[in-house]
């Protein structure tokens, strides 16, 4: 038996679905580009926990959300420019989000595009009403892409340095993965239902 096998966990050798996940950069990408489009929950509360459970591939994981965003982003302007009035308006009328999506055209127009969708990319609220409203005004995609670009890049590398440096101070704790991982998920999720009630 080897070194590594002889020091190797259980848990080690069978890595969990979260221990997978932060390895698996098209899942990371795919779950970015859902919540970039579909899914209003901030993807934070899942790729925080796996970034400081695994800080070595912080970055990495950040790539991947990064590019996973732009890709939605830039769909859900697709949306908004070819689709807005037989498809989106229908579709948030439903929803009662039809006026939030006709002043957020207001917005753009009257604050600028860059400054609102870099200023709405870079809070913790859902984007898609700006990304569809940016598609709509038939806003420039190339000033949009800048503004997604940096407000997540801001968000997402920002938030994979803070976990390399926290990652291996929590790391020394000695709590398994299995459990720090998962707990941190459910906290941040219980933070972020709170939010969105007070």
């Amino acid at each position: 038996m080897s070194t590594r096998d002889a020091t190797e966990t259980p848990a080690d050798q069978d890595p969990s679905v979260l221990d997978r996940l932060a390895q698996h950069r098209t899942g990371l990408a795919a779950i970015s580009f859902a919540e970039s489009t579909v899914v209003p929950i901030p993807l934070e509360t899942i790729v925080a926990p796996l970034m400081v459970g695994h800080p070595k591939h912080a970055v990495t994981i950040a790539i991947a959300i990064w590019l996973g965003c732009l890709a939605g982003a830039l769909v859900f302007y697709g949306f908004g420019a070819w689709l807005a009035e037989p498809v989106v308006r229908p579709a948030l009328s439903m929803l009662g989000l039809e006026d939030n999506f006709t002043n957020m055209i207001d917005r753009l127009g009257t604050e600028g595009l860059f400054w609102t969708v870099f200023l709405v990319s870079f809070s913790p609220a859902p984007m898609q009403i700006v990304t569809l409203g940016a598609g709509a005004a038939k806003a420039n995609v190339l000033s949009f892409l800048v503004a997604i670009a940096l407000s997540r890049g801001l968000r997402y590398f920002g938030l994979a340095i803070l976990a390399q440096i926290i990652g291996p101070r929590i790391t020394e704790l000695g709590v398994p993965k299995r459990i720090l991982i998962p707990g941190m998920i459910l906290l941040l999720a219980v933070i972020w239902g709170i939010m969105q009630l007070v």
